[in-house]
């Protein structure tokens, strides 16, 4: 039985967007789980409720990879660099 797992490359790349996300408090924390199927990084706004993101490289899916923004899918691709470009984008919130 052989686990999906991330490559180096891959793993680098997500923790470079994920250090400075972290850097300037919009993150916490992160949890990796390898699975036959699948593999998931999920990034963890806090420590109480589920995760913020995750980022989920598939086995058998014809799109490789895939984000989901707390539970709900937001971009497939085959190339994770399209993945770590949407996660790069500032945190807008509404100010009145």
């Amino acid at each position: 039985m052989k686990l999906v797992r991330f490559e180096k490359k891959e793993i680098n790349q997500i923790m470079d967007v994920y250090s400075k996300k972290i850097s300037i408090g919009e993150w916490k924390d992160y949890s990796i789980s390898f699975k036959t199927n699948y593999a998931t990084f999920a990034i963890h706004k806090s420590f109480k409720v589920g995760p913020y993101f995750e980022i989920k490289k598939n086995k058998f899916n014809n799109c490789f990879f895939t984000l989901s923004f707390q539970n709900n899918v937001v971009i497939k691709s085959h190339k994770l660099k399209n993945l770590i470009i949407y996660l790069k984008r500032p945190n807008l919130r509404l100010i009145r």
